[in-house]
């Protein structure tokens, strides 16, 4: 088939160990399913000559800096496992930094309506959200906004005070930390079989979160890449070697040990290590683009044969990854090409998170302080977490970069909600630019309970109203836009999976 089936790609995200080196997936859970719209693009800087060359007419441009960039849309879910990281578990931790899974806990006695009490403080942290649940007064989430000893003192007011032995859930937390910046690969099985796109040395720089009444709670990530490959093909210790016979003797070539961006690529890597042991004669390799094959040609020479059976590394001879499979040593012609087509369909078996999308209803958006724990009744919420990110520009790099670098973070929330007649707070906060807090609870319910394992909560610890208009035509609304801030004590944003 000459075309591909874009409805068949599959798309993998693993971390890497080393920023900007190439991971390929290697296990079904780190696949993530794909949806339209998502993009994998190489990225690079023209470099403009301004000769002259007796013409009107432009001198050859060249190329620069050279890099990727992605975006990747998706439900809002959990993995369906309560303290189990979610799928997309890379991109949220390229942004923010850090994460935390929670342990089995339990309130202790002495549990009011703004604080739980617990038996060590230390278990928990600033930003973690509590499942809290109450058998009795029916399950609640919470953020934990100070921690003072044994005290989680909560972002907004409980219904009802928890009793003694009530468990706390057990989140997945992602909070802003100041680190190196986290970097993975992407791995885009384009057809699953008709071609591989991947990049290396991600960071994500944008999470847009939206969570629209009665629609699908989604997220989009933008991220940028270091490194772009097309049908890449690793060379290793097991492959890199190459036996041959020409008129000067008996030769071993070896190419060097990396992820070649493309097939070309290991053509030119293997014509220049045959030519470096042999260069009294001349050979060519050639990359096929109508039937994908490798072609190794003697140009000089009279004899010519390639020893893969016979050579003193033929276990570890590179024709499998050149497509040439052989029972025999090749022998008796100039020129010897792939028998063996190319495969480009994942060896793995992807594996999906078992959580059903989030439906934004029955869902909880708090805005205000510790008191103002009455739901917001918005019809539009998006969200919108920014992280500049800087390249760390490096002659050393065949790419001019060696790593991406965060050097600042915006958050935003933006809410559409129904104005509450003698509702003056927010606008109040506008004018006397008074901090305040907001969060988001969704996710399913069993019986009225959150069900564990399959919620999202997100919590601006501390925020600002940036901007508050009245609007609607069919009703009155207001538009409200919130800029999340940090503290000696506290960061802008937090997210929790519970």
């Amino acid at each position: 088939m000459s075309v591909g089936l874009n409805r068949a790609s599959v798309l993998a995200v693993a971390e890497e160990g080393t920023a900007g080196e190439y991971e390929a997936p290697y296990t079904g859970s780190q696949f993530v399913p794909l949806r339209p719209g998502s993009t994998l693009s190489f990225t690079s800087e023209s470099l403009d000559s301004d000769e002259l060359l007796n013409d009107i007419g432009s001198a050859k441009s060249f190329t620069g800096k050279t890099g990727s960039e992605g975006s990747h849309s998706a439900y809002l879910r959990h993995s369906g496992v309560e303290g189990q990281k979610p799928e997309l578990h890379p991109f949220y931790l390229s942004m923010f930094g850090d994460y935390i899974q929670g342990g089995n806990y339990a309130t202790v006695s002495g549990s009011d309506f703004n604080t739980i009490k617990v038996a060590d403080g230390t278990d928990f942290n600033v930003g973690q959200a509590l499942l809290i649940k109450d058998g009795v007064n029916g399950y609640s989430i919470r953020n934990i906004k100070e921690i003072d000893g044994n005290d989680l003192i909560l972002n907004f007011t409980l219904n009802n005070a928890p009793a003694s032995g009530v468990a706390t859930g057990r989140a997945i937390l992602y909070y802003p930390y100041v680190s190196d910046t986290i970097t993975y690969s992407v791995t885009k099985y384009l057809g699953n079989g008709h071609a591989v796109e991947a990049t290396a040395g991600n960071a994500t720089t944008e999470i847009a979160l939206t969570a629209d009444a009665n629609g699908f709670g989604e997220v989009e990530f933008s991220f940028s890449g270091t490194k772009y490959f097309f049908n890449p093909i690793k060379i290793d210790s097991t492959n890199k070697y190459i036996d041959f016979v020409d008129d000067a003797g008996t030769h071993a070539a070896a190419v060097g040990e990396k992820y070649y961006k493309n097939p070309i690529e290991l053509a030119e890597a293997l014509q220049s290590a045959m030519k470096a042991v042999s260069p009294t004669q001349d050979y060519s390799v050639k990359w096929n683009n109508q039937n994908g094959s490798f072609t190794i040609k003697s140009i000089s020479s009279a004899v010519f044969s390639i020893l893969w059976i016979s050579g003193a590394n033929a276990a570890n001879n590179i024709g499998p990854a050149i497509g040439r499979i052989m029972a025999i040593d090749d022998t008796g012609f100039l020129e010897y090409s792939s028998n063996q087509g190319f495969t480009y369909s994942t060896p793995i078996v992807p594996e999906y998170d078992s959580a059903d999308a989030i439906i934004i209803k029955g869902a909880e958006l708090f805005i205000g302080n510790q008191e103002n724990n009455l739901c917001v009744c918005a019809q539009t919420i998006s969200m919108t977490i920014s992280k500049e990110i800087s390249d760390v520009d490096c002659i050393c790099e065949e790419t001019g970069v060696k790593e991406k670098i965060a050097t600042a973070r915006t958050v935003e929330m933006s809410v559409t909600a129904v104005l509450n007649k003698h509702d003056a707070m927010l606008l109040d906060a506008l004018i006397q630019n008074k901090g305040i807090s907001a969060m988001l609870n969704a996710g399913p319910k069993v019986g009225g309970n959150w069900s564990a394992g399959k919620c999202f909560n997100t919590f601006l610890a501390n925020c600002t109203v940036s901007s508050y208009k009245t609007t609607g035509d069919s009703f009155i609304q207001a538009e409200i836009t919130l800029k999340g801030f940090v503290t000696a004590t506290e960061k802008d944003v937090y997210i929790n999976f519970v």
